[in-house]
């Protein structure tokens, strides 16, 4: 009989999150087929938000203000502490009447059955502020728990813990059910170890991310002959939403524009390019927009990778670059080219301080075209751990091994 593993993943545009599916991908397979196992099928099961959104999300109408008043409903101080069990019954009934969860338990769902167990690959899960992830987890694990179905978390991002928020207490109701053998993290071990798990028959570990192994999954390496500098760009009101309520398009415009003029008059040539999502690319428009000699004058290159492997392929190309988004900054760090980035999460100063590299991780206060020309031009590259590389590989191997056995069908 062979092992049927569900891998859940995020099918999104931001090709990031794609690299961690693939490479997460790759490193299970390798566990698998270095174990001499065979005959398994890994079922790839999508909870993004994107396949499962209409033109207006569903939310029109009275049904807008319907699932807008249980919410709200839901998080006054008398459901969210004194009827809590009250409160997470009114925030699943206003979850599922989302066209993405009727998406997910039309489509994706289904795929769990069968599974001998199930692997959430990597990426940042462990939140509740947004994207509506504890509601899956809560779901997928409920579902493994009623199926007798072993769940490992592998390499999970974590983004915030609160005591008293019911969405948040939800989720970690979710991630301590008898069905979850393992839980790791790519960054925030304090947290996931004293503040989310209690239960003490779950493996708790801090590993690094999968995208670790772009280089093995992809057969990729840097191009040691690249004269390039790539500057990473990011839709520019996702710094007031994480961290910066004054950091909007006009403030980095004038950033990435003087850093153009800088970078240009050493003579280096300047690319602009994107993590492949439409939101981040418009801010590249609206710079060639607001400074039309960046193209004439400064000769600015652009590069809107479509696929993992052309994002992989364009940050190889640079001989070095500045990043905003995350795993622009872990794919080229992997890659041994030297970068910063601008912080908006604090899940970025956590890579860099795992890496070693704190010091190239910029906040608001840096947010200048002098200090980022400075710290992009001395930035030295990450000199691979092994031993932190493996971490990720090796204890999932132990975790996927030991449920084998235990299944029988070693």
């Amino acid at each position: 009989m062979g092992i049927n593993i569900a891998f859940i993943y995020l099918d999104v545009p931001n090709l990031g999150d794609l690299v961690i599916y693939e490479t997460a991908k790759y490193i299970t397979e390798d566990i698998l087929k270095k174990n001499h196992i065979q005959d398994y099928t890994l079922v790839p099961i999508d909870i993004s938000s994107y396949k499962g959104r209409t033109p207006h999300d569903g939310r029109r109408g009275v049904k807008r203000l319907l699932m807008g008043g249980m919410k709200r409903l839901a998080k006054t101080a008398f459901f969210s502490h004194c009827l809590p069990m009250a409160a997470r019954s009114l925030l699943r009934a206003q979850w599922r009447m989302t066209d993405r969860y009727k998406y997910y338990a039309r489509q994706e769902k289904p795929k769990l059955k069968g599974a001998d167990m199930i692997i959430f690959g990597g990426g940042g899960l462990i939140k509740f502020h947004q994207q509506n992830f504890h509601f899956l987890l809560d779901d997928i694990t409920k579902y493994a728990q009623a199926k007798g179905i072993p769940v490992l978390l592998n390499a999970q991002g974590i983004e915030g813990y609160s005591e008293y928020d019911q969405e948040c207490q939800m989720l970690k109701d979710a991630i301590n059910r008898d069905c979850v053998k393992y839980a790791s993290t790519r960054d925030d071990f304090a947290m996931l170890r004293n503040c989310y798990i209690d239960n003490p028959d779950i493996t708790v570990r801090s590993v690094c991310d999968p995208a670790f192994w772009v280089s093995e999954a992809y057969q990729i390496q840097r191009d040691p002959s690249a004269k390039k500098v790539g500057l990473n760009v990011i839709r520019t009101n996702i710094f007031q939403e994480y961290l910066y309520k004054d950091v909007n398009r006009q403030t980095l415009g004038v950033v990435y524009y003087e850093l153009i003029q800088k970078l240009f008059q050493e003579g280096y040539q300047v690319e602009l390019f994107s993590n492949g999502i439409e939101t981040d690319t418009k801010f590249i428009e609206w710079l060639f927009k607001s400074y039309p000699d960046l193209e004439k004058d400064y000769k600015v290159t652009v590069a809107a990778p479509s696929t993992t492997r052309e994002l992989v392929e364009t940050i190889a190309g640079y001989q070095r670059f500045m990043a905003v988004r995350l795993h622009a900054s872990i794919i080229g760090s992997v890659l041994g080219i030297p970068n910063v980035s601008l912080v908006w999460n604090r899940k970025q100063p956590l890579f860099g301080k795992e890496i070693g590299m704190p010091q190239n991780f910029l906040s608001k206060d840096q947010f200048k075209a002098d200090i980022i020309f400075q710290k992009l031009c001395g930035a030295k590259p990450y000199q691979m751990d092994e031993g932190y590389k493996m971490s990720v590989y090796q204890n999932l191997e132990e975790q996927i091994l030991s449920v084998i056995q235990k299944l029988g069908k070693a």
